[in-house]
């Protein structure tokens, strides 16, 4: 009889034994054992599912050790102040990733549409420039330049806005003499065709009153060629027509024009600059006729939007009208102002 209840105790001792390993076990700092199912757990509390108490809640404070059955985790590990820290089981405790809010969307650059004017009015980058010298005694004369260039950039296009001005007046004994009274400007439409590629429109006019010029239009198109495009060079090559209508002094002429062009903007740094451009016009029905603009602008700022530049420029046709000479040179300093976006 002794036999056979000693084996029976085994047996029971055998199937308890695994039970109880496969249950959490909680160690207190006072000895204390406890099993069972770890049902939550935070940094304050650890609930307990027991078969012989229930639910219990125990102080996080009061805990020495926890092994769950799926958590190798033992002692619980010290932070840098001493403090306990209690690590969570992975099968009760499930941390949520908090996903941070999602970045506004940029909206799309556009050329036009929007506000104020349906958005002509802003959007521009650019500066504005003037000039002016003024001698006495044995020479006496007045020179005043003004300038404005403006570009307006799309997702895929832009356009360029430019205006240039001269006025001379030599003072002698005889008189005031106007010997130049001349402005000319364009703009430009550039359309993206791929990344290097792209097709262009253009307007351009030009008015020298002493000169014998009352006004020239010329309307162009053609394709443009980023052979250089970088963060700091961007150098466009441009072939294309246009036609040419003058109004002058004498007989009005309307000429089509072969046209080339060269567009060159370098950055040594963010303050110092250098802008080139060069348009030469073809008249295609006489080869012997033509003439060309060229443009090269040097700046520094000072600051954000006051400036100082250098500029030559030489207009040249080869075919002027009445007694006017081929070729005028202009060489103007200044002081400039910068306007839109700033670094």
């Amino acid at each position: 009889m002794f036999k056979y209840f000693c084996c029976l105790l085994l047996l029971l001792l055998s199937v308890l034994d695994p039970l109880s390993v496969l249950a959490d076990q909680i160690t207190l700092k006072n000895g204390d054992h406890l099993t069972g199912k770890i049902v939550s757990r935070d940094a304050e509390v650890i609930t307990l599912e027991t078969d012989y108490a229930g639910v219990i809640k125990i102080s996080a404070a009061r805990v020495d050790k926890v092994i769950a059955n799926d958590d190798k985790s033992t002692t619980p590990k010290a932070d840098a102040a001493g403090q306990t820290l209690k690590s969570v089981p992975t099968d009760v405790v499930r941390t949520t990733a908090v996903k941070a809010p999602p970045s506004p969307i940029k909206p799309v650059p556009k050329l036009f549409g929007g506000e104020h004017f349906w958005g002509v009015a802003n959007g521009w980058d650019g500066n504005a420039n003037i000039g002016f010298s003024y001698t006495s005694g044995n020479t006496r004369t007045s020179t005043m330049t003004t300038g404005i260039r403006a570009v307006k950039t799309g997702f895929n296009d832009n356009l360029t806005v430019y205006v240039r001005s001269l006025w001379n007046n030599n003072r002698n004994n005889t008189g005031n003499k106007t010997t130049s009274n001349a402005v000319w400007g364009g703009l430009r439409y550039d359309r993206s065709i791929n990344e290097r590629l792209f097709a262009f429109g253009a307007y351009d006019f030009e008015r020298d009153r002493p000169k014998n010029l009352n006004y020239r239009s010329v309307i162009g198109g053609g394709l443009g060629h980023h052979t250089v495009k970088n963060e700091d060079t961007q150098w466009d090559i441009l072939l294309g027509g246009a036609w040419n209508h003058a109004w002058q002094v004498g007989r009005n002429s309307d000429t089509p024009e072969a046209t080339l062009g060269s567009s060159l903007k370098h950055k040594f740094n963010d303050r110092l600059k250098v802008q080139k451009t060069f348009s030469f016009y073809q008249d295609v029905t006489r080869a012997h006729k033509y003439r060309f603009i060229f443009d090269s602008t040097f700046s520094a700022d000072v600051t954000k939007r006051v400036g100082w530049f250098i500029s030559l420029g030489d207009r040249y046709n080869n075919e002027p009208i009445g007694n006017s000479k081929k070729n005028d040179v202009l060489f103007t300093t200044g002081i400039k102002w910068n306007f839109g976006k700033k670094k």
